[in-house]
């Protein structure tokens, strides 16, 4: 039940019928799920029936059983109960006993909770954390008691990856620590688990990896969220930038790894520079510091996408769709020395680099346009843009 539905029987998969998600099939894994202990009639009832008007609920719950029952010979199983009624709790048939992943996940975590030493306690975890392949039933996430099932496993996998995770570092054992991580980075990928597989890069000494993830991560949170990286997130950029100060190389390497590369579908070096939003940080804290000894004008322009009447996007596929239409548009439209970064799925912050004040309406108007042009004419940006010297002098 953990990332997926299957059942086998006799080292062979079985197939209950064309949907994974009918009525008989959860009715099965309520059941499986309570294991031995079973799960009262009345709670079955409520589980399957919560959302629908039925006049004869105890008829109805019968009438799936049995087909159930017949379901399951038809699939190819022997026939048996399946599921008894025992003093009103409805039990597994013990004729055919089940193994089911969620319940063996939990009963090991319990068994590694009553664990007296470290080195048992995570062995129970390890093989946990093994068999959690992925969300509860996810394709009936909807239903109101995956979903409570669902946020209750989530809670007891979180503790166990954080547990086995520092136990595994202060064993010194950061391949796999990492390998945890990535697990669980992979099966919630906005839980911030990154952070911690970073770490245990910066740990192995392959602070390059690091940094490839970091950014690979920074672009998942803002083309799928339209946010900006977290806080810890940012701490673990700060970490990476003061590791990497003591990794000597020769002067040649280091210069080809910071020449700006071809991206995919577009030219080498062409139009504005894209950045993620905490190396559009280190840009303009360096181009506040130029400007202060040169005198040279940079003004900060924020970008932000509306509808037709000047009024937030509140459709989120229309908006991410404009949002990524808006990105080419300020690429094409800005000059080399310029620099941009996606603040959220709405705004994007540009860097105008020896800019005039007048000419920021009209950088506006080529962006707008050229955002017409690519999304249609009903496409609108608003902006707004100030000075770095006219900021500082305001937060002075």
């Amino acid at each position: 039940m953990l990332g997926g539905f299957t059942i086998s029987y006799d080292g062979q998969e079985i197939a209950l019928g064309r949907s994974s998600t009918a009525k008989f099939i959860q009715l099965l894994q309520i059941v499986w799920l309570h294991g031995e202990k079973g799960i009262s009639k009345e709670q079955v009832m409520n589980s399957l029936y919560d959302r629908e008007q039925v006049s004869n609920i105890n008829n109805s719950l019968n009438n799936l059983i049995y087909r159930m029952r017949r379901q399951m010979v038809q699939a190819g199983l022997p026939e048996a109960m399946y599921i008894c009624n025992q003093d009103g709790l409805c039990v597994i048939d013990e004729s055919i006993p089940v193994n089911v992943d969620a319940a063996e996940f939990k009963r090991l975590m319990e068994k590694g909770n009553l664990s007296v030493g470290e080195s048992e306690k995570a062995s129970y975890y390890v093989k946990a954390a093994k068999l959690y392949q992925g969300e509860f039933l996810p394709a009936l996430s909807t239903e109101t008691w995956v979903m409570m099932e669902s946020l209750q496993l989530k809670r007891v996998f979180e503790t166990c990856v954080r547990w086995l995770g520092d136990y595994l570092k202060k064993q010194k054992d950061y391949e796999a620590a990492y390998r945890l991580y990535t697990r669980a980075a992979k099966i919630y990928p906005f839980d911030d688990w990154q952070v911690h597989q970073i770490d245990s890069l910066i740990c192995r000494g392959e602070y390059k990896e690091a940094y490839r993830l970091y950014d690979k991560t920074v672009k998942l949170y803002s083309d799928e969220l339209g946010i900006p990286p977290s806080g810890p997130m940012l701490k673990c950029y700060q970490r990476m930038s003061g590791k990497l100060t003591c990794c000597p190389n020769e002067l040649q390497v280091i210069k080809s790894e910071l020449e700006e590369f071809e991206e995919e579908g577009g030219q080498y070096g062409e139009g504005a520079y894209c950045c993620s939003y905490p190396s559009f940080l280190d840009a303009y804290r360096l181009m506040s510091r130029i400007m202060e000894r040169s005198g040279q004008s940079v003004f900060l322009m924020l970008c932000t996408l509306v509808d037709y009447e000047g009024k937030m996007i509140q459709n989120q596929e229309k908006l991410k769709k404009r949002s990524d239409l808006l990105k080419n548009a300020i690429q094409q439209s800005l000059r080399r020395g310029d620099a941009y970064t996606k603040y959220s799925n709405s705004q994007y912050l540009v860097l105008l680099v020896g800019t005039k004040q007048e000419d920021c309406s009209v950088v506006y108007r080529r962006i707008n346009r050229k955002l017409k042009e690519l999304a249609g004419p009903r496409a609108e940006l608003s902006f707004n843009v100030t000075s770095l010297s006219n900021l500082h002098r305001a937060l002075d």
